[in-house]
């Protein structure tokens, strides 16, 4: 069963450094203003290889990110520098226009984002990166599992009832 590609703080497809890929014939990078200095300078890297660049912005429709995915050939390695928002934007419409993770890296230039689905309320909420357990909008409590859906885009949360701290009387 195909299971469709998410970006998530743990995904394959993130990159500390970029490293050019095996076997790869070009290199299409899409990135954001804040990560023009590391796409260009991953651009000068890869002085032997045809490459292919595109900046964008919030107000960049959808459409011109997918036809600039869709124009690049089979063996395009593409690479996304951006903020979380932007990249998660960008990766998703790599996907949509056929991309596998094996040809995206992507590279984070702020704080990755991590998100748990609630098991009590079925909804998805943003996380601190370092918590195990955390209380959802709910007012759950939630122990964040290892396991991360791809279809839910979250950790799994699962529900437990703290326990109280004693309140000694009289100090």
């Amino acid at each position: 069963m195909y299971s469709r590609p998410v970006l998530f703080d743990q995904s394959p497809t993130l990159a500390d450094e970029f490293s050019l890929l095996q076997g790869r014939t070009k290199i299409a990078v899409v990135f954001d203003e804040s990560g023009k200095r590391l796409a260009e300078s991953l651009l000068q890297k890869a002085e032997n290889i045809p490459a292919a660049a595109l900046l964008v912005s919030d107000s960049t429709p959808s459409q011109a990110i997918s036809e600039f995915v869709a124009s690049q050939k089979m063996g395009t390695q593409i690479c996304i520098v951006a903020q979380w928002d932007t990249a998660y934007r960008i990766f998703s419409l790599t996907v949509d226009e056929g991309a596998s993770e094996e040809e995206i890296q992507t590279l984070i230039v702020d704080q990755k984002k991590r998100f748990i689905y609630c098991m009590k309320c079925f909804s998805t909420s943003e996380i601190p990166s370092n918590e195990a357990a955390v209380q959802c909008q709910c007012g759950a409590h939630l122990e964040v599992g290892p396991f991360f859906s791809k279809v839910r885009k979250g950790y799994i949360g699962y529900p437990f009832i703290p326990v109280q701290q004693r309140q000694t009387v009289g100090s």
